[in-house]
């Protein structure tokens, strides 16, 4: 709700916005990096060269996902957007980072044609003590926006893990080993699965998930993150 008890805030600086205006403040729209070209045909990110086709780590790494993208760059005031959004309950600010990706991104979501909407899920406990998914909340949304069917039950957080941001890239691998389960039964119904997450820096999550979507049988998995840090930085504070 927006108006005199419930003012709408810029989902970048929190700044209160004036009433029926849903979107970002003028000043942060100067200020935050979208990806653009040239990108990394597999994972999205951003790439040094035009000349260049995949990232240096996905040369390197064989990913289980087909091809994904991200809308921002993972650093300054975008970070700490997502981090609000992540841990102080900023969840109207799906609705800002979902349109965003649509403007941006729609045309993958399209080409890609997926069957269903998949968040990567959070451990039960962890959701309950935290009141949401923020990537579920992300992931609604963009259902809504782009008509897909969402299903935040097909895959299943069976351990509870360190966080990712605080180990290397080999232990972010190590650390998502068996962390997840599919419903056989759902799976069924899909042949084609978009992940959504919040932040993408190796790929450790996407994959893990993307592996035992494969697994069960599912024929394409790609995703959709609000933002991926810069390939070989230290500048990146999730997955």
């Amino acid at each position: 709700m927006t108006g005199m008890f419930f003012p709408n805030t810029c989902p970048v600086c929190g700044k209160v916005m004036p009433v029926g205006n849903i979107d970002i403040c003028r000043k942060c729209i100067s200020k935050a990096r979208y990806i653009r070209e040239p990108r990394c045909k597999k994972c999205g990110r951003m790439l040094e060269k035009e000349e260049y086709v995949y990232c240096d780590e996905c040369k390197i790494i064989p990913h289980q996902f087909e091809q994904g993208v991200s809308v921002f760059v993972h650093t300054g005031d975008i970070r700490n957007s997502i981090y609000d959004f992540k841990y102080k309950n900023r969840r109207d600010y799906a609705e800002f980072f979902a349109m965003e990706a649509k403007k941006n991104l729609g045309r993958y979501i399209r080409k890609w044609n997926v069957d269903v909407v998949v968040p990567v899920p959070v451990y039960p406990k962890k959701e309950i003590k935290r009141g949401y998914n923020q990537a579920g909340e992300f992931g609604k949304r963009i259902s809504e926006i782009m008509n897909i069917p969402y299903d935040d039950k097909l895959l299943i957080r069976k351990i509870n893990t360190a966080p990712q941001k605080e180990l290397s890239d080999y232990m972010r691998y190590v650390n998502l080993k068996g962390v997840f389960g599919v419903d056989t039964e759902k799976i069924k119904k899909y042949q084609r699965v978009l992940i959504v997450d919040d932040i993408y820096t190796t790929g450790a999550t996407v994959d893990a998930c993307a592996n035992v979507l494969r697994k069960a049988g599912i024929g394409k998995v790609y995703f959709l993150c609000i933002s991926a840090g810069v390939p070989g930085s230290k500048d990146n504070s999730n997955d």
